[in-house]
């Protein structure tokens, strides 16, 4: 046999191993998806044909922030159970709600949370076992009790001020400014100052924080550590803007560390980090390492930016939309105005009902946390008298909870008034709590939440009260550009909010 024919031989050998091996594949793959729709305890279940037999189906959503969106469609066309990967069922009843995520049957899925890791290391957002959390939450959660918060609402008042300041200075006679990434600016500046005692400085000087480019590099890792899991390891190695996404996210973690090492020299008196310092995790039993507690700051970096940031340009978004609804916010809070330039006491406006209903509607029309949370079935069991086979990944969704008609009659419309008794005080309404679930519910409950509140109602009555009117710049906004994008947590698609202020007269 000469040379060529050696070639041609070894071509040929190669093509039929080939061909056997796409054989073998699509032999597989066809056997998987058979099972899938035939043969799986969950054949019964509707959803879309894509979803019942591959994750194909929720990663092209993830892939386009648009999972939350298809979820809720499915469960308009399917009904209140839809399945949406082979072995995931989405519930759309609010009493489902409680019934996974408050019972012992079920646990934080695996692959969701890991990914959920910022580097390394286990934190609060990640952790599933539950006596781990449970410590981990006892330890850090006095840094955001009520009676932290309202020792904090002095520095969160100033924060407010500078930005009003700033929108005033740069709107004058009404020139277009974009609030969009001020409002992340608070967010950061509040939670970073919680945290670490000092103020970064966002917001007097006018510019976003080195630490916004890792929050942004941070946020589509979600995605990619779920999809690979062996990325977390050797993502820092790849080429090009997934493998530089991740090296930011070292640079942020070697930051993160650099401050809490630095806390430690000189003490912190920071509430959050008061206790985190000494204290023993009592899961662990023994204190956080820097690693640690530098990766627990660096999600409340993310956690306090993003979520506060993102719901308060959708608030002055909702609202001034609707001339009346704007008319009667302002209304209520002159009642407790002391002044252009004095943000009332967080007391006084947590009394005020139009203002707590503008944030609730908010909060339900476009909760940050839009996505599902999703748990695994320890054993067999039952949601909503539906059975859920032992391994069966389930979960609720606020995009949809949150648009329950039943609870929320014209869930797509803007109504804080729907939030308001027939004597224009809060309602004790139990379809409409059981639905609204904005910080989830349970030991898992946003550990951030009073800092959240506080700080949303502080900055909505600084506004209204500072700009005796306000309007969108339809001019510069294109329609769509307020579409919420699901990454876990939502933001704008077009991540921006141009708006047009006349600042009151002093």
């Amino acid at each position: 046999m000469n040379l060529q024919q050696a070639f041609i031989h070894c071509v040929s050998r190669a093509a039929r191993f080939s061909l056997l091996g796409i054989t073998l594949g699509l032999t597989c793959i066809l056997l998987i998806c058979s099972y899938n729709l035939f043969f799986h305890p969950l054949r019964n279940v509707p959803g879309p044909f894509l979803a019942r037999i591959s994750r194909l189906w929720t990663r092209i959503g993830n892939y386009n922030g648009v999972k939350a969106h298809r979820i809720h469609a499915a469960h308009q066309r399917y009904g209140n159970i839809v399945r949406v990967s082979p072995n995931e069922l989405s519930f759309a009843d609010p009493a489902a709600v409680r019934e996974i995520y408050m019972s012992d049957a079920f646990a934080k899925e695996e692959t969701f949370y890991r990914a959920k890791r910022v580097f390394h290391e286990e934190m609060i957002m990640s952790l599933r076992d539950q006596d781990a959390h449970k410590a981990r939450r006892k330890m850090l959660s006095r840094g955001f009790s009520q009676a932290a918060m309202l020792d904090f609402e002095s520095t969160i008042a100033d924060k407010t001020q500078v930005l009003m300041d700033q929108w005033a200075r740069l709107g004058a006679d009404g020139k277009p400014v974009d609030v969009y990434p001020w409002c992340l600016w608070l967010g950061f500046d509040t939670v970073y100052h919680l945290m670490f005692d000092e103020d970064p400085g966002s917001l007097r000087q006018g510019r976003a924080p080195d630490v916004m480019k890792y929050l942004r590099a941070w946020r589509p890792l979600f995605t990619y550590k779920e999809f690979v899991p062996q990325l977390e390891q050797y993502g820092v190695h790849l080429p090009g803007n997934v493998g530089n996404n991740f090296r930011l996210v070292e640079e942020w973690k070697n930051m993160a560390m650099k401050l809490v090492q630095n806390l430690r020299t000189r003490g912190s008196t920071t509430p959050f980090l008061r206790f985190a310092l000494a204290e023993k995790d009592a899961h662990l039993g023994r204190p956080l390492t820097d690693s640690e507690l530098a990766e627990e700051a660096m999600g409340g970096m993310f956690g306090g930016t993003g979520t506060t940031g993102n719901t308060f340009v959708y608030l002055l978004w909702g609202v001034l939309q609707q001339p009346s609804v704007t008319k009667k916010l302002r209304e209520e809070l002159q009642q407790v105005s002391e002044g252009r330039d004095e943000t009332p006491s967080y007391t006084a406006l947590a009394q005020l009902p139009f203002l707590q209903a503008c944030l609730n509607e908010t909060l339900r029309l476009y909760p940050t946390i839009i996505a599902t949370l999703p748990r695994t079935a320890l054993r067999d069991t039952t949601v909503c008298g539906v059975a859920v086979p032992r391994g069966t990944i389930v979960g609720t969704q606020n995009y949809t909870l949150h648009r329950s008609a039943s609870a929320f009659p014209q869930p797509e419309a803007f109504m804080p008034e729907r939030w308001l008794d027939s004597q224009g005080r809060l309602k004790d309404d139990e379809r409409m709590k059981e639905a609204f679930v904005p910080f989830s519910v349970g030991p898992r409950k946003c550990i951030g939440l009073n800092l959240a509140q506080m700080e949303l109602t502080k900055a909505t009555a600084a506004f209204f009260l500072r700009f005796q009117r306000a309007e969108v710049d339809w001019d510069a906004m294109r329609e769509g550009d307020m579409d919420m994008f699901d990454c876990f947590s939502a933001s704008p698609r077009g991540t921006k909010l141009i708006l047009k202020l006349w600042e009151k007269s002093s």
